[in-house]
Formats: C-alpha cells, sequence, structure tokens
C-alpha cells in the first residue's frame, strides 16, 4: 500500500537533520560447538527421537514425554552464546564442553524433550517446579537486568523450553543452583564429570556412555573443522553405525586417557577408539601451538590435569529425580529419590532465604 503523507508540515522538517543511523546488526555467534555436533549426538539414539529438522530420524519416541527440537540452530546459537559469554568462558574449552554437552544429552533424551508431564520437571537439567524460581534468580545475577524471575513466573514450562532462557537456565544451575544438592555449591564447569552427575541427579551414576558420544561427534566436527592445518592425520574411518536398542547407558568405558605433559597438550590419546588419527602428529600439532604462543582449541588444552578421581559414593540429595525420562525397563535419566521431611524443610528455607533478596 502507498505510504500515507506526513502529517507534519514543511517548515517543522529541519532541513539539516542528520539521517537517523541504522541500528547496528548484532554481533555474529561465535561457533563453539557446531549445529551438526548436537544433531550427531542425537542421531546417536534409535530410541530418541530427532532434535532438529534437518535429522531423517522418523521414530516417535516413548510415551509419557513431550519432545521437540531442542538442537535446531536457534538453539546451537543460543549454546554458543552462553559458552562465549564471560560468565561461562568456556568457549574452546573442549573437555568442559564435552562434559556439560553429555550432562544434557542425559537429561534430555539426547537433546528431544524438556518436560514430562507425570512430574511437571522441565529444563535442559530434569528440574522441579520447585526449584524453578530459585534458578531464575540465579540467572537475575548472573545476568542482571533481564527480569528472569519474572519471566519464569509468567511462563511457567515455557520459559525452560525457550532456546534464549534454556541454556542459560542450566549454565546457571553448574554456576550457582546446584546448592540445593546437599554436599554441592560449586561451580560444576570446573568440576569432574563424576561430581557434575552427583550435583544434577544427587548421586553418581554411570553416565560415560553419552560422554563417549559426545566426545565421538565433537572429534569428527574438529577433524573436518582442522583439515587444513598443519596437524595432516589420516584420513578417518568410517564410523560404524550404531544401533542401540536402549537408550540406557551400558556403556563401562572410562573417559578418554588425556596426555599430561607439555603446557599445551591433547586432550585425549590417538588410540582404539581415535583409531584415526596419528598419536605422534597430534603430540607435535599441541607442542607448535605451545611453542607459537596459542595453544589450540579442540584438540589441545593448557595446562592439563590428573586424571579424574573415581566416583564419590552415593548421597541423599535435594534435587528429585522421579520424572526423568526412562528408557525400556531401565531407568535412563535416574530412579525416585524418596526425600525426607528435613531436606524439604531445608529445601524450603533456603527457597525463602533466597526470594527474600528480590
Amino acid at each position: 500500500p502507498t505510504p500515507a503523507p506526513s502529517t507534519l508540515p514543511p517548515t517543522m522538517i529541519h532541513p539539516t537533520s542528520s539521517p537517523i543511523s541504522p541500528s547496528p546488526s548484532p554481533s555474529p555467534v561465535p561457533e563453539c560447538v557446531a549445529q551438526s555436533v548436537l544433531s550427531c549426538i542425537n542421531d546417536y539414539s534409535s530410541y530418541w527421537p530427532k532434535c532438529s529438522p534437518e535429522q531423517s530420524k522418523s521414530n516417535a519416541g516413548p510415551g509419557g514425554y513431550e519432545f521437540g527440537q531442542y538442537c535446531s540452530l536457534e538453539w546451537a546459537d543460543a549454546l554458543n552464546r552462553v559458552l562465549s559469554d564471560p560468565v561461562v568462558d568456556k568457549c574452546g574449552d573442549a573437555e568442559a564442553t564435552q562434559k556439560f554437552l553429555a550432562q544434557v544429552a542425559y537429561e534430555t533424551g539426547y537433546y528431544s524433550t524438556l518436560y514430562q508431564p507425570a512430574d511437571g520437571g522441565a529444563g535442559l537439567i530434569h528440574m522441579i517446579p520447585g526449584n524453578w524460581q530459585l534458578n531464575a534468580h540465579d540467572m537475575d545475577k548472573l545476568w542482571p537486568g533481564h527480569d528472569y524471575s519474572g519471566k519464569a513466573t509468567s511462563m511457567g514450562k515455557k520459559f525452560f523450553q525457550t532456546a534464549d532462557y534454556g541454556w542459560r537456565s542450566v549454565a546457571a544451575w553448574f554456576k550457582s543452583t546446584n546448592r540445593v544438592i546437599s554436599g554441592c555449591g560449586s561451580d560444576l564447569f570446573d568440576q569432574s564429570y563424576q561430581t557434575q552427575t552427583k550435583c544434577i541427579l544427587s548421586r553418581v551414576v554411570d553416565r560415560d556412555e553419552a560422554y563417549s558420544v559426545v566426545g565421538r561427534c565433537m572429534a569428527a566436527a574438529a577433524t573436518t573443522s582442522y583439515a587444513a592445518t598443519d596437524f595432516s592425520m589420516s584420513a578417518p574411518s568410517p564410523m560404524p553405525t550404531q544401533t542401540p536398542t536402549s537408550a540406557a547407558p551400558t556403556s563401562t568405558s572410562a573417559s578418554p586417557t588425556k596426555t599430561v605433559g607439555s603446557a599445551c597438550a591433547p586432550v585425549f590419546e590417538c588410540g582404539a577408539e581415535f583409531s584415526w588419527c596419528d598419536n605422534a602428529k597430534l603430540v607435535a600439532f599441541c607442542s607448535a601451538g605451545d611453542a607459537s604462543g596459542q595453544c589450540p582449541p579442540t584438540w589441545c588444552r593448557q595446562g592439563l590435569a590428573e586424571p579424574e578421581p573415581e566416583p564419590e559414593p552415593e548421597v541423599v540429595a535435594l534435587q528429585a529425580t522421579a520424572g526423568r525420562p526412562k528408557s525400556k525397563g531401565q531407568s535412563f535419566l535416574g530412579m525416585a529419590l524418596l526425600q525426607a521431611g528435613r531436606v524439604m524443610e531445608r529445601a524450603t528455607e533456603l527457597a525463602w532465604e533466597e526470594l527474600g533478596e528480590l
């Protein structure tokens, strides 16, 4: 349609007014994790449905869950914004990213479900409604000025099913909200994989399968990304198609062994699981980066620590796990915990203390 003529007389328009500058374009999202990595992780499971529209999977998934596509480009961009945010600052930290993605993959049926009607739990980690406001309050502390608490109140479960808030919510759990679990309260991004599990689920269970799947997908993506660098590895052999009958963690393999030595060292060693790479070339690649003052991300990491400790004993915890997704006849994301009255009282006290600061 033809625009309506201005109602202002010509004399009211300043002849020398400077044109209004267009709003600056938003900064491009750094690619800490490619969207294809998330799809690759989901493709591993023949039990859980797809998490992105471009995938060819057609299985509907088990009953009792609400499914969605939580590894789409929109969700990948939101993930990358969080990983590169100064509050989190883990973009380029392959080990921290692998642990983070593996925990969330385990909690969400490989990024396919963020809500279970049975208990009302929602989020990239299965968070009971009693912790929603506390988590949103923590988000406001970490990223002030956005009124996440108000949005969580008005949106309910949809708040945690929204890309802009979902990844920040789980990051806030990692940074702060995990204190609701007895013995926790640290920055989980810097903790061992087993400690992360305890401070999400309330006890240590075997989540190594998810960790290995994430590692393989990250390595496959990195192979493509680094094909043009001086690190000339042997061409990778085709990955065997994995069609497990259940998404339940069954692998007993430990996390990839990490080479400890130079200041900049590989995050894993070539071997049976990574037979496509040359370990000598990988070490040389990291050493060359160290000499130039730039430790290459994904493949290498500055100042690697010793291997992680053995899993800690089971503990009684606050975070309920009654509604975590379950696979065929076997618990996938945890079994129900009975919460003692004194633990629930402590949860109420903690919630009121925190929310009283608002």
